[in-house]
């Protein structure tokens, strides 16, 4: 039997042991601890990267893979960005005042590569060559080169690594708004041609209709067509057949056939039914449109247009098409894409649309953002219209002009509400019904305005919303006491016409409104809107009635002016003289004109339609351009001494006519 003889340890021994098997307790927890955090935090990394990503804090290698490689190093070196930018900065302006252009163009382009998540400097570089560098360059061509330039980085490279981003697109949308479409530039109407003949050229014209379903229902084929252009061509046996014919008149399913057909594509007249003789044109060309004409083509052609059309658009100009036929069908009505101020709409709607809600953006840029929205649609109501007669080989000398376009005013006065309401309904000065305290004083100008175009287009639909806007002005505009304003209690058409029957003092005043109503008539009746076009005249006719019998103008001086078949005869005379003016729309207008005017100008201006029809290359056949009007030999025999009622009958002195 073994005896086990146990000894009690000292008390200090205890106690130590105790506390070593305490650390190893301790030491295992924290390497436990430690191996729990590093678990936990590796199922963290996705999340936090898509947080970073979302918030644009994360630079991609696709950015920087153009640098050079000292300046790809401090790319990723972190702060060292910062002196690299510096530098780059500096450099660039001392190019900038050097005129080194490119090199400074392309300093630029290095700084936004160093800071791809930082909007600031996109818009900054933007700016420079859209304002800055631009304003340096003495032709219409490098000018506008500079202002694309800018307008491109933000669109192509800026809004590409930083997508949610407010402010890029309040800074591209004011771009195309203020230096586009705005007048302040010495070049702005270069600019304007060079963007609707860009347009034009992949559009080609807008289709004149009458209702605004029609103009969608054109859209939408581009909208609607296949997105994936390389494998319609592939699996599509009859679009494929007619590439087949495109490439025997060397036209390829691109840009260039797109621009083969804008070329022969103009409503309303046929070009190629005008000419002399078709043997003096290139038989290439003749080819071409006769293929782009042939109907057994007509259905691969009509797809294919749409699908090229769809691939340019969207990969090219980077535009959302199912957003952009939303803004059309939705919010805004047709929307014309020749024109800047729909470039600035689209891209300032899509920016709220997009960036709503999302944490890094700037509330004033947002609110501005929304502002630029009112402005562009405001503007299009004002010059939405384009008159747009392309000379594509050099866009600068193209024809280029702009009328309203009524259109939009409902959906214009429709957006202010629902924008005020979403900013300012909060604001406890906001009344419903109206677009909130931010945007009510530019609402109440802008409407007087609407008012006045809508009356004076005429038709039952635009007279119904001018007595609803009217109204509205009434109940929502009036003085601070709360009492009605007085110029609202007048009719409506004492409202519109008043003051521009008010300033018919003398007799060039009148002969300069006059002459305004039947040039806008004139470029209505060319653009194939003939009722605008006649509601014009109608309101020169009331305007020269008004100047007859306004009894506080001397009777001699108001005999001084002429009739107003006399002054139709003469503006159409001169329009149809104007150097810029495309023959083919004076073509149009020739067709569209009443046939009075045609039979009092066609014997005046026959040799120079003559001179016009033969300097076309190949020659037009004048009588199928310009023909003489029915009834020409009647009209020559009579011996026209006046036209119309005496202007003394009927004139009471002391007598204000009242319309």
């Amino acid at each position: 039997m073994t005896e086990f003889i146990t000894q009690q340890l000292p008390e200090h021994l205890q106690v130590r042991r105790r506390a070593e098997r305490r650390e190893v307790i301790v030491q295992l927890g924290a390497v436990l601890l430690a191996v729990g955090c590093f678990v936990c935090a590796g199922m963290l990394v996705l999340p936090i990267n898509a947080i970073r990503q979302e918030k644009q804090l994360v630079i991609d290698s696709d950015s920087i893979a153009g640098l050079p490689p000292d300046l790809a190093l401090l790319g990723k070196l972190g702060t060292f960005r910062a002196l690299a930018i510096d530098w780059a900065s500096i450099r660039a302006d001392r190019l900038k005042e050097q005129g080194k252009m490119y090199e400074a163009y392309e300093l630029h382009n290095t700084i936004c590569m160093l800071a791809p998540r930082f909007p600031k400097v996109w818009a900054n570089a933007s700016w420079n060559m859209a304002y800055n560098i631009s304003v340096t360059q003495f032709s219409p061509e490098e000018r506008w080169k500079w202002v694309s330039n800018g307008l491109k980085l933000l669109r192509d490279k800026g809004l590409k690594y930083n997508p949610k981003s407010i402010t890029l697109y309040r800074e591209l949308a004011w771009t195309y708004y203020h230096k586009v479409g705005d007048i302040l530039d010495d070049e702005h109407r270069n600019y304007k041609r060079a963007l609707a003949v860009e347009l034009e050229r992949v559009l080609g014209p807008p289709p004149i209709t009458v209702e605004d379903e029609e103009y969608f229902a054109w859209f939408k084929e581009i909208v609607d067509a296949p997105r994936d252009l390389a494998k319609l061509v592939r699996e599509d046996t009859e679009i494929a057949a007619f590439i087949l014919h495109l490439r025997d008149v060397r036209l390829t399913p691109d840009l260039s056939f797109l621009e083969a057909v804008a070329r022969h594509e103009r409503p309303g007249v046929q070009v190629f039914e005008l000419l002399e003789d078709t043997t003096a044109i290139d038989r290439l060309v003749v080819k071409q449109i006769e293929l782009l004409k042939d109907p057994n083509w007509e259905n691969p052609r009509r797809r294919l247009i749409a699908a090229v059309r769809s691939s340019v658009l969207r990969d090219e100009m980077k535009f959302d098409l199912d957003w952009l036929f939303d803004l059309m069908v939705n919010q805004f009505g047709p929307l014309d894409l020749r024109n800047p101020f729909t470039h600035t709409l689209y891209w300032a709607s899509w920016g709220d649309k997009v960036c709503r809600d999302h944490e890094n953006n700037d509330r004033t840029d947002a609110i501005n953002t929304a502002r630029i929205v009112l402005f562009a649609l405001n503007s299009i109501v004002v010059r939405g219209k384009t008159i747009l007669w392309p000379d594509f080989d050099v866009p600068f000398n193209s024809y280029i002009d702009f009328t309203p376009d009524t259109r939009l005013i409902p959906y214009l006065y429709n957006s202010y509400m629902r924008l005020g309401k979403e900013h300012t309904s909060e604001d406890p000065r906001y009344i419903e019904g109206t677009p909130g305290p931010i945007f009510f004083n530019g609402f109440v100008s802008n409407m007087e305005n609407w008012v006045q175009l809508l009356y004076l287009d005429g038709g039952e639909r635009n007279l119904k919303l001018a007595e609803n806007y009217y109204a509205w002005l009434r109940k929502y505009n009036p003085h601070p006491d709360g009492s009605t304003q007085e110029r609202y209690t007048q009719t409506l058409q004492q409202f519109v016409m008043g003051d521009l029957l008010n300033q018919l003092h003398t007799n060039r005043a009148a002969t300069g409104l006059i002459g305004t109503f039947i040039h806008k008539a004139l470029k209505q009746i060319g653009l194939g809107l003939k009722k605008q076009g006649l509601a014009s005249i109608r309101h020169a006719k009331l305007a020269h009635e008004y100047w007859l019998k306004d009894a506080g103008v001397q009777i001699n001086d108001r005999m001084r002016l002429q009739p107003l078949e006399i002054m139709m005869r003469d503006q159409v005379e001169e329009f149809m003289q104007i150097p810029e003016l495309s023959p083919v729309f004076k073509v149009r207008l020739w067709k569209g004109l009443p046939l009075q005017q045609r039979q009092m100008i066609y014997d005046r201006l026959q040799p120079y339609f003559a001179e016009l029809c033969k300097a076309q290359s190949p020659p037009w056949k004048l009588k199928l351009a310009f023909g003489e009007p029915p009834g020409m030999e009647e009209f020559r025999k009579r011996k026209l001494k006046t036209i119309g009622k005496s202007h003394r009958e009927n004139v009471e002195e002391g007598t204000r006519y009242k319309p």
